[in-house]
């Protein structure tokens, strides 16, 4: 006869009164199930913050979202296992052996009929070269493994990201079916590096991707010497390529769906006498445009109407001066628009007085800014810059530039000790506090002692709960 003790007998109901006054005991199984499914959407890396340590920076090798929660209570592991579209989403970065376990796992649990929504990203640091051939790399093999398997479940692709600093050869790979990434939606592809014979794996992959009826968005990275033949009509969001301007507006007009556009003019030629073009091009839908401008590159501003634009981004490579000052305010003027972000990257500079001309000329359609990000790399920002984000007095009533801003990043900043935390405890004061401050500051000579009063106000501000990224350049260009 085998003996009961009283705590085993009523182990249950003691269980049940502990779970029972528990809030998250008490949802709704069908609303539980709704925020395991939210809790699976890729989302981008977050910011680093210096409240992350640096081990901890890198995204982990594989999301495991949908195993860890059927750890939590026998509850959550029975609504987990019966979601089978929470096995469907995979994200793996610098994958390991343990990974090929885990994916084979996740398609068991998905069922035949989940999309799948898969992301891999390989190491981009690893020193491949250490190894007598890249065959040899623990890394190259295991990313072999997880290709076979997810290959074998192509037809239930629903988004695809690869980031390669390895493409592994055609003999390696089973061949993709023709037509079988028919429910393909969203495609991101980047190889850094290519191994011999890996022409047809990228040229066979991109050939079914675009054949896909469903596809809406796709961004290519220097894999096309030319525009590919791909469905632009169909897509909401591509890029970024390097067409000839020619090309570029030729294909526009036929963009209607499109909200998000990536564009890399930096190599691109045009002869003004060959413009096709007799007025602007009207993107109804577009939100977000990407720009990079380098020497002799056309500004396709000019060609261009955005009325419902939201985020702007432009990174100017030349050898003079930002000149796209007049431009935008003009592109801005004639679209219409009010810009939520705004993100310029200007590698050589004289000075900051082009940008400055900017925000005071186009401060009208900036008035609703949110996310400012200022990087000029060969000037100094001084802090006439910088006063632009600072309230003023005028004619006693006090003036609060971009009031609605709450993201703000500087690169290299130089300015007198103390101009920075004023200008964010002044916006504070004003009402309008800063949520996010992201700044890199350089010293204002060879001898220069740093920015103790800022450093000292930085970690105020940082205990108050300002999301705050700091860094100190030294002469040498270096982080300290």
């Amino acid at each position: 006869m085998q003996l009961i003790s009283r705590a085993d007998k009523f182990a249950p109901a003691i269980r049940d009164v502990r779970n029972n006054p528990c809030p998250i005991s008490t949802l709704p199984v069908e609303l539980l199930q709704e925020i395991f499914a939210f809790s699976m959407t890729i989302k981008p890396s977050p910011r680093i913050r210096p409240s992350i340590p640096l081990e901890e920076r890198n995204p982990p090798v594989f999301q495991a979202t949908a195993l860890i929660l059927t750890w939590v209570c026998s509850q959550w592991r029975h609504i987990a296992l019966s979601l089978p579209e929470l096995w469907g989403t995979m994200s793996i970065y610098a994958p390991k052996s343990y990974c090929v376990q885990l994916v084979k796992l996740y398609l068991s649990r998905s069922g035949d009929d989940t999309p799948l929504n898969l992301r891999l990203r390989q190491n981009a640091r690893r020193d491949y070269r250490a190894y007598r051939d890249f065959e040899s790399c623990p890394e190259h093999k295991v990313t072999v493994e997880i290709f076979k398997l997810w290959i074998a479940q192509a037809h239930r692709w629903r988004s695809i990201f690869l980031y390669m600093t390895y493409t592994p050869p055609s003999y390696e790979l089973p061949t993709i079916p023709a037509d079988a990434l028919c429910s393909l939606e969203e495609a991101d592809l980047f190889f850094r590096e290519r191994a011999r014979d890996n022409e047809v794996v990228i040229g066979g992959l991109w050939a079914n991707i675009l054949r896909s009826p469903a596809l809406r968005t796709a961004y290519w990275h220097d894999i096309h010497s030319e525009l590919p033949a791909a469905p632009f009509s169909q897509l909401c969001e591509f890029g970024p390529f390097c067409p000839t301007v020619d090309e570029f507006l030729t294909l526009l007009p036929s963009c209607h769906r499109l909200r998000c556009l990536s564009v890399d003019t930096s190599k691109a030629s045009h002869n003004p006498a060959s413009t096709p073009l007799e007025s602007t091009i009207i993107l109804p839908y577009l939100e977000c445009l990407n720009l990079s401008i380098a020497k002799n590159s056309p500004n396709v501003l000019e060609w261009l109407t955005a009325p419902v634009l939201r985020e702007l981004k432009i990174r100017d490579t030349r050898d003079a001066a930002f000149d796209e000052v007049d431009s935008l305010e003009r592109f801005l003027d004639h679209s219409g628009c009010t810009l939520r972000a705004l993100r310029l990257r200007q590698e050589r500079m004289e000075d900051e007085m082009p940008v400055i001309k900017y925000f005071s000329q186009a401060s009208h359609r900036l008035v609703g800014l949110e996310s400012c990000s200022l990087t000029i790399l060969d000037a100094t920002f001084s802090e006439r810059a910088i006063s632009l984000f600072t309230p003023q007095v005028v004619d006693n009533t006090l003036l609060v530039p971009f009031p609605s801003l709450v993201d703000l990043e500087f690169y290299k900043v130089v300015a007198k000790d103390g101009v920075l935390s004023s200008m964010i405890h002044s916006r504070a004061a004003a009402g309008a506090p800063l949520w996010a401050f992201d700044c890199t500051v350089r010293p204002r000579s060879l001898n220069s002692t740093g920015y103790p009063k800022d450093e000292e106000a930085m970690q105020r501000l940082l205990q108050d709960g300002l999301h705050l990224y700091w860094d100190f350049w030294d002469k040498d260009d270096t982080i300290l």
